[in-house]
């Protein structure tokens, strides 16, 4: 008996220092963030008022997109009037997206690439969803719904909650907002364009709420897209996102409003948010653990073959989402020999190779692990480390050879790999292209080849923010690989009959 006590007295010891060591390490985190959050520069208008006018998940059920787009009219009604009373006299920044008539890269586009949208076709040869990611608009996957539409596809943009407006509407914004606004476009698909085959597209986050869209049809036995197509997708990411809310309740308090801020920059992107609320990036962990939860939920039933056609297309690295988690817990559980991962390799040329902190060594054992998968993996590499000049290689799978193609593409002089934000723009994209001029042929400044030096630490705005790399100079692979599959999935080519999931 003295034992048992002398046992049990332990364990309660260790239960309170266990206690008091992880309350002792959050309050020191959430200390620590508040400090840092204070030395933030003071808000704007843009980051403290409130839009009432936004769709919540509460409304699905009463919702449809014609309803969705009233309720967006109104919220850019509600917009206007702060714009108009509030902001605009609060603006120190000529080029601020806030701006009467928008700023000099917006001005360059014919519509308001913040709000969703539909482009019609003639004789459609099927119908396309896409969903941006956080933290941006509609005009993220533009280009996209260009190539699909251009191919006969009628395309339904779809503008999710708290974007495109103020970055203050990421403030209270949840998942289930965006995953809600989803499933109202899926099901006005289903109802009106039933008989086309089905794609959906999306970037980064969106790209996670269309792997989430696809799980839940194979788990409520209901007709799934034919075809996902996932941009740079959101299926990893930083798990310390997960503690990002711990100072929500300081942060009530006046002083503190800043806590809620992981960034306070300027707002010059007409469409992507430049600052970030902590509850953004929380919002995208809790979505990301829920998918997982959900695959291995379907992983167990033994019906991941259900799942339709994913082709990816990545960045080998990627400072905002993990390569190695798209492998290792999406491409491991498919069984689908239609599906894809293509993944852009890193400029091999040899002077770069010597300057560029990068070890593949993850990655390929995360593609050994599978050796048994049946899905296909691409690979656009330099043909040497003598040339930009690059090749798409297919690597062997059990049921497919080596393979290796030759493309007429290369690599910039100065550009040393792709990244997360450059996969869906073309080269001449008007915003953040590389290569963008005027109908005279002059060359024009954007928001991607905009070059300026000076000494460290003197703009409000990060380097890192102004060297990343905003668009693809690969960008017409990518556009051919989808006019391929939309040819592949044209009515006259498709099976006659599709189905719900059984």
């Amino acid at each position: 008996m003295p034992e048992i006590q002398a046992v049990l007295l332990v364990l309660k010891r260790l239960v309170i220092y266990l206690t008091v060591f992880v309350v002792g390490g959050l309050s020191v985190f959430v200390l620590g963030d508040l400090i840092v959050s204070l030395r933030l520069p003071e808000l704007r208008p843009w980051h403290t008022i409130t839009l009432n006018h936004d769709f919540t998940a509460d409304m699905e059920l009463a919702t449809d997109w014609g309803r969705y787009l009233e309720l967006e009219q109104k919220l850019f009604d509600e917009l206007d009037v702060h714009l108009s009373q509030t902001i605009r006299p609060a603006i120190q920044l000529s080029s601020s997206r806030y701006i009467e008539g928008g700023n000099r890269f917006e001005r360059r586009l014919e519509a308001d690439w913040n709000r969703s949208y539909k482009l019609d076709a003639q004789n459609p040869k099927g119908v396309a969803l896409m969903v941006h990611g956080l933290s941006d608009s509609p005009y993220s996957l533009r280009s996209i719904a260009q190539i699909l539409n251009r191919n006969g596809v009628i395309v339904y943009g779809l503008r999710l909650p708290g974007h495109g407006t103020l970055p203050s509407g990421l403030d209270d914004v949840r998942w289930q907002d965006w995953y809600a606004a989803v499933r109202v476009v899926d099901r006005h698909i289903r109802q009106h364009h039933a008989e086309l085959p089905y794609f959906f597209a999306g970037y980064s986050a969106g790209a996670a709420l269309g792997v989430k869209l696809a799980l839940d049809a194979v788990a409520e036995e209901r007709m799934l897209p034919d075809q996902l197509l996932l941009f740079s997708p959101a299926l990893g990411v930083n798990p310390l996102a997960l503690l990002a809310n711990l100072q929500r309740v300081l942060s009530h308090l006046e002083p503190l409003r800043k806590a809620r801020w992981l960034d306070v920059l300027p707002e010059y992107d007409p469409y992507k948010y430049n600052s970030f609320t902590k509850n953004a990036g929380r919002q995208i962990s809790l979505l990301v653990s829920q998918i997982y939860t959900d695959i291995e939920r379907l992983n167990k039933t033994g019906n991941t073959e259900k799942l339709p056609a994913i082709v990816s297309f990545q960045s080998l690295v990627d400072a905002t989402v993990s390569t190695v988690d798209l492998i290792d817990r999406l491409y491991a559980v498919i069984n689908n020999r239609n599906s894809e991962l293509v993944l852009f390799d890193v400029n091999q040329m040899s002077y770069f190779k010597k300057l560029i902190y990068y070890d593949p060594d993850k990655i390929l054992q995360a593609f050994k692990k599978q050796a048994g998968s049946d899905y296909r993996l691409t690979l656009v590499t330099n043909q040497d480390d003598s040339t930009p000049a690059v090749t798409e290689i297919t690597l062997p799978s059990p049921t497919r050879s080596y393979a290796e193609r030759p493309l007429v593409l290369e690599w910039p002089e100065d550009v040393y790999s792709l990244s997360h934000t450059s996969i869906t723009f073309p080269p001449d994209d008007p915003v953040y292209g590389l290569e963008f001029r005027d109908r005279e042929g002059n060359e024009m400044i954007t928001l991607g080849n905009l070059s300026i030096r000076g000494e460290r630490g003197v703009l409000t705005v990060p380097a890192g923010n102004l060297l990343r790399l905003r668009s693809n100079p690969f960008f017409e692979y990518i556009d051919q690989r989808i006019t391929d599959i939309i040819l592949e999935r044209s009515p006259d080519q498709a099976s006659p009959e599709r189905q719900p999931a059984q």
